[in-house]
């Protein structure tokens, strides 16, 4: 048989994520979460109890979807940077994606930010029994995250501006892969510390 005798090192690279997988992704993410707090707990234990409940489930929800989304679009941007990209406009629409996403998710932070610098909040608490972890969990974190927006807004501006004009020109390509590939570190470190600091010291 044909498909045989293709490696399946060459079968994966010709494999491209879309938005469709994107969207696969998410839902069954949900469902299968949904799934297991439905049987596992009640609906406010899952939430929480206290009054930054939802502004602190709104945040954890589009950083989640953030993070699946810009690591598809980091995907795209790598194949697109080595002239292999077939799923351009995919990219494109993406790239609009996690501008929005990274606007929510840093609009919703900076507003649990209110409760965890509040007096007799997580800050106070951390800086108590933790001062040398408060530097990196809390102050890093904070400035770190911001980064994400500019760039991934910077990649999509190219990317509309351009077009497929920017597939001819191999530094236009580097510039936008880089700016998502840097968009992506600061968002997974972000993300990395903002559930290390939730598990430290919740709202």
């Amino acid at each position: 048989m044909k498909w045989m005798e293709i490696p399946i090192y060459s079968r994966l690279r010709k494999m491209e994520p879309s938005l469709a997988t994107l969207f696969l992704i998410v839902v069954g993410a949900v469902a299968i979460i949904g799934f297991f707090a439905a049987v596992s707990s009640p609906v406010g234990d899952l939430l929480g109890q206290g009054s930054w409940r939802l502004p602190s489930t709104f945040h954890g929800i589009a950083a989640t979807i953030f993070v699946l989304g810009l690591t598809i679009a980091l995907y795209l941007a790598w194949r697109m940077f080595t002239g292999e990209i077939r799923a351009f406009r995919d990219l494109k629409y993406l790239a609009v994606l996690t501008s929005v996403l990274s606007a929510f998710t840093i609009a919703f932070g900076n507003w649990i930010y209110i409760a965890y610098r509040a007096p007799g909040g997580p800050r106070e608490e951390i800086l108590a029994s933790l001062p040398a972890i408060h530097r990196v969990f809390f102050e890093f974190k904070e400035y770190m995250a911001l980064f994400t927006f500019p760039l991934i807004v910077a990649a999509t501006f190219a990317l509309w501006s351009y077009d497929k004009e920017i597939l001819k020109n191999r530094h236009l390509r580097a510039g936008v892969a880089v700016a998502i590939g840097l968009a992506w570190v600061y968002m997974m470190i972000a993300y990395v510390l903002g559930a290390a600091i939730t598990k430290l010291a919740p709202v």
